[in-house]
């Protein structure tokens, strides 16, 4: 009987113990929450992969700047991204686009209301091992092969992920609901894409153009073993067919026909640290990273010029 007593006390203690921790876990969450701010606090904040090096970049300025800050900064797939706000754990993102009417219908229902900041342009780019002779790509090529037909200029197209952004573009564009099996790959990362164009002569790599004017030290050789095809616009060539690349210039003038708009998406609810860094990115401060990182601007920042000597 004396051994029953003290399994249960032990059993008792356990289970206090257990709730104890959890409840204090809780607790320590609740005050993380509370003691957030503009420019405080704790924040997982999502980034589409395809744009993952800006978003460094602004992140990592921003937290030295307000050292209260903690962002974490987690990069995914476009569509695991949206995948994550309709299931409650996601907040706020970094997109090339905004949620459809029926992706934001969870916020809805909870009357949270979005506070979405427009705060750059970029492109998808297509590239190709360094050999190629032909350096040009026609669009209704590409949508050949997203559509399954035979294309006598794309053999291969392959892509960061199932997931990623420039694929559901190319689907948007092509009209197609599913990818081919036989032409069109999907790898794990940006990187494994660059690698698996610059070592297979024929394949055309479609990634974001963040990567190609921002390529982390590990990747500036592959980079230079790889060459960024032009593409033709049909919207704005009249008579014989001009091809452009994904240049700062003509992302900026819309000579590049596939860019997109990038969003910081906030739907915290709340005054805290997604409001805080959707204000510095598109803040002149912000801005000037933007431009500095080869991407276009909502805002073209000032330029502040000094003058020397007498007028």
């Amino acid at each position: 009987m004396k051994n029953i007593y003290i399994a249960g006390a032990a059993l008792l203690f356990s289970g206090s113990l257990f709730f104890s921790c959890k409840n204090e876990a809780q607790t320590k969450k609740e005050q993380q929450v509370a003691d957030e701010t503009m420019l405080a606090g704790q924040m997982t904040l999502y980034v589409d992969n395809t744009i993952q090096p800006i978003t460094e970049d602004v992140t990592a300025v921003f937290s030295s700047i307000y050292p209260k800050a903690n962002i974490k900064l987690v990069a995914r797939g476009e569509s695991d991204i949206v995948n994550g706000m309709q299931h409650d754990s996601v907040s706020v993102a970094v997109l090339s686009r905004m949620l459809t009417d029926a992706e934001q219908e969870l916020f809805t229902k909870k009357n949270i209301k979005p506070r979405i900041n427009q705060f750059a342009t970029d492109a998808i780019a297509f590239i190709t091992n360094k050999t190629a002779v032909d350096t040009t790509l026609n669009l209704e090529e590409v949508y050949k092969v997203m559509q399954g037909k035979p294309s006598a200029r794309v053999k291969q197209l392959v892509f960061e992920g199932a997931s990623s952004s420039p694929l559901q573009m190319l689907m948007k564009s092509a009209e197609v609901a599913k990818i081919p099996s036989n032409s069109v790959y999907s790898l794990n990362s940006t990187r494994e894409v660059i690698d698996f164009v610059q070592k297979n002569p024929g394949a055309i790599g479609v990634i974001g153009v963040n990567w190609l004017v921002q390529p982390a030290p590990d990747m500036e050789a592959s980079i230079k073993n790889i060459s960024v095809l032009a593409v033709d616009n049909v919207k704005i060539s009249k008579g014989e067919k001009k091809y452009f690349k994904p240049s700062q210039s003509n992302i900026a003038d819309g000579s590049y026909p596939l860019t997109r708009k990038l969003y910081v998406l906030n739907y915290q609810g709340k005054l805290g640290l997604g409001m805080g860094f959707a204000n510095y990115i598109t803040a002149p401060d912000g801005q000037r990273i933007v431009l500095k990182s080869g991407l276009v601007p909502t805002e073209i920042p000032p330029r502040e010029i000094e003058v020397r000597g007498e007028l």
